[in-house]
């Protein structure tokens, strides 16, 4: 939960005024009745405070989510004060006992010395540091079964940290399986300090942990172990957590049974955190649609636009539509990856092998395609054949990422979604496909504002992350060429955006009144708005290649234009 949500959630009614929501009343005193608009919260900080001098609460974010019950692991919680005791056990090198127990269990004494392990009355010392400083001291019988302990009142790190270097890290769930990495040769892993159950470490050194791009986490491979991964993950984030399993129970077994290839095997074999919503367009089913059931319309016209109603498929019947929108931003896309940008879409009206059917027909282009007659259409269709469509899955298949959606979805869950494409995969160009298909959590009844409060994240997000957005915002009239004020909702959503865009699909009735240019085109696009350059009302025209749903403008080709899949 940022700022933003938990206005919409307590602090309704409220204004925006430049970075602060102010609602009407201080969600503390009220206003006593009266007094409006004296409390404010920062929408970047999060700090807040009440201007009514019988109230005067302030704080940060932290504790207003406290207040009201909303502390989650979004937003760290503040750690409190604790005291801890400086261990006072000082370990020694290992005696002939502790040495063989250690080789026994795969490590050499360039390992354990590495890391500092020693000995005391006996036992295995393993000294946690921070900053340089012991913080703990656990001890290890060394022996088969022995018994952990500790010292008591010690601060829970992480064993290991202080080797750590670089951006990745890798946790285990015990020294010696940590001890079996650095066998290998992978010195930045490290090992919670109590098992399974012990995750206070994480708390603790958040601070040390937010610094790592990347967290490889190899827990025990049993039910404790997997729980505390599922801890660990949610934790620190799945976008770039990767799980590391093997058969074993443990990284220490792999090191014992496999040695120092089977351990830098099973890293190099790591998993990503699968994020629920996002799938890899190359994973979509490919949409055969020769052989997809449908049934006629029983009007014959119909049936030939349409190839009949299809199983599976919904038909929406509405005023004039079709102006190519979807179709162009497509070829967005898809240029996109063609220039080494990652891209992420959202469409809330094709279900995703339908968007990779349009998609793929574009790409491949009219000369890469097959076809077949159709019965119902009574023509000629086209497909892409399996040969082409395996090159082109395989050329977009680390660029090109779907919100997994069959309908509509939440504001919240679009950017969520998208936040994690952008972090995982470095994702820099976006599409909601559209607004209409976009559920509102505000309890505004004034649709059009929610479309241009949404239009406004939207741009916060594009500048928090440095990327582009495309958004499809349906108009209110549906016939004739469209000016600037005909899109649909407020006039927030032109003013926010910056750069604004309509496509005009030129119908045959039309073409004796266009400029003569213009006459042989397929559509017309009107760019209303440029924020960097300052131009407005431009506008020319494209052609359309129907085999390969291609715009293309007619002066300068492109009709015929070829991706990095065909090499």
């Amino acid at each position: 939960m940022n700022p933003e949500d938990f206005a919409r959630k307590h602090l309704q009614p409220y204004k925006i005024r430049g970075n602060e929501v102010v609602p009407t009343y201080c969600p503390f005193c009220r206003g006593n009745g009266k007094d409006k608009y004296s409390f404010a919260l920062n929408l970047e900080t999060g700090a807040y405070n009440c201007k009514r001098g019988t109230c005067s609460v302030s704080g940060n974010f932290h504790q207003l989510k406290k207040e009201f019950g909303e502390i989650s692991m979004e937003f760290m919680p503040i750690k409190e004060e604790k005291t801890y005791k400086k261990p006072k056990t000082i370990p020694k090198t290992p005696t002939q006992k502790a040495e063989e127990y250690l080789r026994l269990r795969g490590f050499s004494p360039d390992t354990w010395t590495k890391r500092k392990v020693g000995e005391s009355n006996g036992k295995i010392v393993f000294p946690y540091y921070e900053n340089g400083q012991a913080v703990l001291m656990k001890f290890r019988e060394p022996v088969k079964k022995g018994s952990w302990t500790r010292e008591p009142e010690g601060k829970d790190v992480f064993w290991g940290m202080d080797e750590v270097k670089g951006d990745n890290l890798i946790i285990t769930e015990g020294e010696f399986d940590t001890l079996a990495l650095v066998e290998a040769g992978i010195d930045n892993a490290v090992s919670i300090p109590s098992g399974a159950e012990g995750l206070s470490c994480v708390e603790d050194c958040w601070d040390w942990l937010d610094g790592f791009k990347r967290v490889y986490i190899w827990p025990d491979n049993d039910v404790p172990g997997r729980e505390m991964c599922k801890k660990l993950v949610k934790k620190l984030g799945e976008y770039r957590c990767y799980i590391i399993s093997t058969e074993h129970k443990d990284a220490n077994e792999c090191l014992y049974k496999e040695g120092v290839r089977g351990v830098i095997k099973a890293v190099n074999s790591a998993k990503e955190v699968p994020i629920s919503g996002i799938i890899r367009m190359a994973d979509v089913k490919p949409m055969d649609v020769k052989s997809l059931d449908r049934v006629s319309t029983g009007f014959q016209k119909l049936d030939k636009i349409l190839g009949g109603a299809f199983m599976g498929f919904l038909t929406v019947w509405t005023g004039e539509n079709s102006s190519g929108k979807s179709t162009i931003l497509g070829q967005v896309l898809a240029e996109a990856v063609n220039n080494d940008y990652k891209v992420c879409a959202f469409s809330g009206e094709l279900p995703a092998p339908m968007f990779r059917y349009w998609m793929d027909l574009q790409i491949a282009g009219p000369g890469n395609l097959e076809s077949y007659f159709d019965d119902f259409q009574g023509e000629l269709a086209y497909f892409v054949p399996e040969s082409i469509t395996d090159k082109i899955r395989d050329w977009y298949r680390h660029k090109f990422f779907l919100h997994e959606n069959y309908g509509a979805a939440s504001e919240d869950e679009i950017l969520e979604k998208f936040r994690y494409a952008n972090m995982r995969y470095n994702c820099k160009v976006f599409l909601v496909d559209n607004l209409m298909t976009t559920i509102f959590n505000t309890s505004e009844k004034d649709f059009y504002r929610q479309q241009s409060n949404f239009i406004g994240r939207l741009c916060e997000f594009a500048k928090k992350h440095e990327c582009h957005i495309h958004v499809v915002a349906h108009p209110r009239k549906t016939q004739g060429r469209l000016s600037k004020m005909d899109i649909a909702g407020s006039g927030e959503i032109t003013n926010r955006a910056d750069n604004v865009v309509a496509v005009h699909r030129i119908k045959e009735e039309e073409r004796a009144n266009l400029d003569e240019k213009f006459r042989d085109c397929s559509a017309i696009i009107d760019v209303f708005k440029n924020r960097l350059l300052g131009k407005q009302d431009v506008y020319f025209g494209l052609d359309f290649e129907p085999t390969s749903k291609r715009f293309y403008c007619p002066t300068n080709g492109g009709k015929d234009k070829k991706y990095g899949w065909e090499g």
